[in-house]
């Protein structure tokens, strides 16, 4: 769940799916805030905040073969380069290369 404090206590926001998850990682990456949710059971998901709804919507999943029980997630930035490095438990970490399509014209 996705909850607010409001100053006496938490508000419910938004419910995700969490069947199997061990990891909920916000990241800011250029200008977009996301989130992933790790998954031992199903496929992991990347959600993008949506300000101006004030929800995270889902946007891409990443899942096996190649992602295997994620635990952490983390954005790093070489040569002006774009990485997400997933550290999975059950097998290798996972490298990702973002990449940003502008899809408008």
């Amino acid at each position: 769940m996705v909850m607010r404090w409001d100053g006496s206590m938490f508000r419910l926001l938004q419910q995700l799916p969490s069947r199997g998850a061990h990891v909920f990682q916000p990241l800011l990456i250029a200008r977009d805030q996301l989130a992933i949710l790790g998954s031992d059971f199903a496929f992991s998901q990347v959600f993008h905040f949506e300000p101006d709804k004030g929800f995270l919507e889902p946007l891409q999943e990443l899942g096996p073969p190649a992602l295997v029980a994620p635990r952490a997630f983390a954005h790093i930035t070489m040569s002006g380069r774009r990485f997400l490095f997933a550290a999975c438990f059950k097998g290798p970490t996972q490298i990702y290369q973002l990449h940003e399509l502008d899809l408008s014209a």
